[in-house]
């Protein structure tokens, strides 16, 4: 039961651009109804992603497996002469 959300109903009205951007979006898959559309920019836009990561399509993990090979590469500079650490 942990999984239970509880849900209000609400009428809203669209302007036409906003409705098109909608009904365009059902219609390419990404969203099955106006409410899933919906539901999704208004958590996007009020509470935001889960992940930052998330916006820009990458894993946490694809991250920190960037950072740790840059890191490396500044330490090997580092110990060459190349950089000089502040």
């Amino acid at each position: 039961m942990a999984d239970y959300v509880k849900m209000k109903s609400k009428h809203i009205t669209l302007a036409d651009p906003v409705a098109e951007v909608i009904e365009s979006q059902i219609s390419s898959g990404r969203y099955k109804d106006v409410s899933a559309a919906l539901n999704d920019a208004a958590w996007h836009h009020f509470i935001g992603t889960s992940s930052p990561f998330a916006d820009y399509g990458v894993t946490p993990l694809e991250v920190e497996r960037s950072a740790q090979r840059d890191l490396e590469a500044i330490r090997a500079d580092q110990k060459a002469g190349k950089r000089v650490a502040f």
